[in-house]
């Protein structure tokens, strides 16, 4: 692993919703192998990369990938997502199973429709649900949510990125999507264009890029919360965007929502003060960085949870009590190889099968 560059984003904390969103869209733009962990001290994200070795050069990234972006569309690498809206029509992605379907045969993106859309479940006037972390006002449409970030971190690449991954600045007159709790927005019922201020430009647009990461399952297994995608719970009669923060590098976000919510070892319920208690295991046990054939403990030091306030408005963290159980095949030992020489797959212990 020494061919790896740590790479420390002081201005993305784990345990604020906006933050760790804007982590998930940032590796979906990195380009190479990069693990991910978070730093328990004050729980800013650390990543090891292959390819990039500071802030400076993933700022260089994401802006090739943000001038990549052709006229009229709004999300890197892709073409046909989100559905362009015909002057004075309804919004494209406000549609029906069956209108669903017919997006998908015409060559909409797969993986951003089903991160967007359920196909499976409807609200009351018959449209796909629309997935939660995805909130527009007024006659805004749901491309909105990923078009208007894009186009003002454009303005002024380097700097507003520079500021999401290592301090925060505010920006008088910039949205923050309902993803940024401390940014105000506007009411207006008439609302078709960006409407709110002093939000952090840089950080919204990577979190509206994590949309991906948090889609709808193609083949949703019986643990998973009905009509919710991936990273929600229903508890009671809320709906509760929750994560953990941990200390193991590592380069799969499905491999830390397999061994949590997927198997139904997280376990939520409400408490007094509005906030939530959440009962993991004491560990969790996931493949090695260096070895698919050997167990070892994710690590996680803390869950984390936001809502939407009743009526809409932006996702706001609530308190979370962590409390920890037996884990159910056995316990693992803490990964201990990472910033040092890797310890040969046979010299610690959690190997399993072949190795």
């Amino acid at each position: 692993m020494s061919d790896l560059h740590r790479i420390d984003l002081p201005g993305l904390i784990g345990d604020d919703p906006l933050g760790f969103l804007a982590v998930m869209g940032l590796r979906t733009q990195v380009s190479g192998l990069s693990y991910l962990s978070w730093d328990p001290e004050d729980r800013h994200a650390i990543l090891h990369c292959h390819d990039a070795a500071s802030v400076a050069d993933l700022v260089v990234e994401l802006t090739k990938r943000l001038r990549g972006i052709g006229e009229g569309e709004a999300l890197p690498g892709t073409t046909d997502f989100p559905v362009r809206r015909r002057r004075g029509g309804p919004d494209p992605l406000r549609v029906t199973p069956g209108g669903y379907r017919r997006l998908a045969s015409r060559g909409a993106s797969e993986w951003w429709l089903r991160a967007t859309l359920s196909e499976r479940d409807t609200d009351a006037d018959g449209h796909c649900l629309v997935n939660p972390l995805i909130a527009v006002r007024g006659r805004q449409t749901i491309g909105s949510f990923w078009y208007y970030p894009m186009l003002e971190v454009r303005r002024d690449p380097k700097r507003l990125l520079t500021e999401a991954l290592t301090g925060w600045r505010r920006v008088e007159g910039s949205e923050g999507w309902l993803l940024d709790h401390r940014a105000t927005y506007s009411t207006d019922p008439d609302l078709r264009g960006p409407g709110g201020s002093m939000a952090v430009p840089g950080a919204t647009w990577l979190a509206t890029l994590a949309v991906g990461e948090f889609g709808y399952p193609m083949f949703p297994g019986p643990d998973r919360p009905e009509g919710l995608p991936s990273g929600w719970f229903r508890v009671d009669n809320m709906q509760v965007f929750a994560w953990p923060l941990w200390t193991l590098p590592t380069t799969s976000l499905p491999s830390v929502w397999n061994v949590g919510w997927e198997h139904g070892n997280w376990k939520f319920a409400r408490v007094t003060g509005g906030g939530v208690e959440a009962t993991i295991s004491k560990t969790h046990g996931v493949s090695a960085p260096n070895s698919i054939d050997h167990n070892v403990d994710l690590g996680i030091f803390a869950m984390c949870a936001a809502v939407r306030p009743q009526g809409g408005g932006p996702l706001t963290p609530i308190p979370v009590h962590l409390r920890r159980v037996p884990t159910r095949y056995g316990e693992y030992p803490a990964w201990q190889g990472w910033d040092w020489d890797v310890p040969h797959v046979g010299e610690y212990q959690g190997k399993y099968g072949w190795g």
